[in-house]
């Protein structure tokens, strides 16, 4: 099956017009040009980000987290969502879909957080799908997936590089936790911080209260941004209101399910932030979340108010 990326909104009309040519009676002069007004529809993909720009979309997969972090040049994915069932996951049913029509061919890194799989569920339909240069994980030496043919490391605290002007750093977890892990997979979670120019954002996993606590000894001057992706969904074993302090963030995402049995996020969660002064989004009222990080702003856009549809129930 040959699949391209998703036309540019001024290329549908076009190519329409075309198809109205190509009709034209016949021994109409240049009813060829037809044709050739359709060729935008293939050759022009979506926009990327400028250098020294990024754009992160953090996508609309129910109770679970992926994040697509682009580039000028480079793509990468921070989690890929939950299992659906024995066939259907995040992987397959939304991110695949997602990155074809965004024009991406390549995946420049996966990281996967932690283990859960809600973090976890669409690792193998995107290695299926999509050429993947590197796998940087939490996952332990035995999970399944770390046995599947592709580059694969740990993330550690410490790393960090910079792909077209934009800085990319794990601040967890330790090397030293990887020796003696505690009991939940989510203490391990990677804890990426993206900064494009003055502007970033952190994704932080499922981390609790204790890794929180980690990161405010290690890195309390470097954990400020402009947006956060809350831990842990909202729960109330993470959030603490040092941290929040600590991180300052102007807005704060979510990525819940609808109405999801874990009543995430929890409310007093959400009051804290809103003590601190920080807007609350959701995946699950707004859907797919994206945020421009680029001089001199970070710019929030939600696809349900962008691309209205009469089943959002508005």
């Amino acid at each position: 099956m040959w699949q391209r990326h998703a036309p540019p909104w001024w290329g549908l009309p076009l190519a329409a017009a075309g198809v109205a040519w190509l009709r034209l009676a016949r021994g109409f002069p240049a009813r060829w040009l037809g044709l050739v007004v359709w060729l935008p529809l293939l050759l022009v993909p979506p926009a990327r980000p400028a250098a020294g720009a990024a754009a992160v979309t953090v996508l609309d997969v129910g109770q679970g987290l992926a994040v697509h972090v682009q580039t000028a040049a480079h793509d990468l994915l921070y989690d890929t969502g939950p299992t659906f069932s024995a066939d259907a996951n995040s992987g397959n049913r939304i991110i695949v879909p997602y990155l074809r029509g965004q024009g991406v061919g390549r995946v420049d890194m996966l990281v996967v957080s932690h283990e859960d799989t809600d973090h976890a569920g669409g690792v193998e339909s995107v290695l299926e799908a999509l050429p993947v240069a590197e796998v940087v994980s939490s996952l332990p030496f035995e999970h399944p997936l770390s046995a599947l043919p592709v580059a694969q490391r740990a993330c550690r605290d410490g790393d960090a590089w910079e792909w077209d002007g934009v800085r990319f750093a794990f601040l967890h977890p330790a090397p030293a936790q990887y020796l003696a892990p505690a009991a939940s997979s989510n203490s391990l979670s990677c804890v990426l911080k993206v900064t494009a120019g003055a502007r970033s954002m952190l994704l932080t996993g499922d981390i609790e209260a204790a890794e929180e606590q980690a990161l405010l000894l290690r890195h309390r001057g470097e954990l400020g941004a402009d947006v956060l992706t809350v831990p842990h969904q909202g729960s109330r074993t993470s959030s603490t209101p040092a941290f929040i302090a600590a991180v300052a963030p102007h807005d704060a995402i979510v990525a819940v399910g609808y109405r999801n049995r874990f009543g995430h996020p929890k409310a007093e969660i959400v009051a804290r932030y809103g003590a601190q002064g920080v807007a609350i989004h959701r995946t699950d009222a707004e859907g797919a979340l994206r945020v421009d990080l680029r001089p001199p702003a970070a710019a929030i856009s939600a696809a349900r108010a962008e691309r209205r549809r009469y089943w959002h129930g508005r």
